[in-house]
């Protein structure tokens, strides 16, 4: 349990910036750092040790969701065509909250992920590749707009191929 403390009170700490290089420290001298700041209120809300992970899955989830429903509109397995644009909308809301999903010090949270420690080693690389979400899910709207179920087809392929599928294939663990 001290080590799952120690571990909680530092990713807080340098998510506020705060002992950013550090990488050991006494659970005494953590736990006092932490009264203190929480005292001041100078300390935001920091989600649990597995918080992170769990909204992460969840958000994730939400967009195999989406994209499973798209998916069924394209290949007409499903007469709910009306919903394209709710269901692209949704999908872009959801590439712009995945920027935020993997938060820098998340990585040292523990709890079970399948995000693959290349996300915070190649940060840069990595954030080009969340963006390639928004920007895929923006044409996604587009085509949904159109209300033609091949352009939404088109456009949905390019979201699984060039977002979907280049982020699994770099940044998630395999099954």
């Amino acid at each position: 349990m001290p080590d799952q403390v120690r571990r909680v009170i530092l990713f807080c700490f340098k998510r506020i910036g705060i002992m950013r290089n550090v990488k050991s420290v006494s659970l005494k001298v953590l736990v006092a750092a932490a009264i203190a700041l929480g005292a001041s209120g100078v300390a935001p809300a920091i989600a649990s040790d597995g918080g992170e992970i769990k909204y992460r899955k969840a958000v994730m989830k939400a967009v195999g969701g989406h994209m499973n429903a798209l998916v069924g509109i394209v290949k007409g397995e499903t007469a709910n065509k009306d919903d394209m644009k709710a269901l692209a909308d949704g999908m872009l809301g959801l590439a712009k909250v995945s920027q935020g999903i993997f938060p820098k010090g998340s990585d040292e949270m523990g709890g079970e992920t399948d995000a693959k420690m290349a996300i915070w080693d190649k940060a840069d690389d990595f954030k080009n590749v969340n963006m390639a979400f928004v920007t895929y899910a923006e044409g996604v709207v587009k085509a949904a707009a159109s209300g033609d179920p091949k352009m939404l087809g088109a456009a949905v392929g390019a979201l699984g191929k060039n977002a979907c599928k280049a982020c699994h294939d770099d940044y998630k663990k395999k099954d």
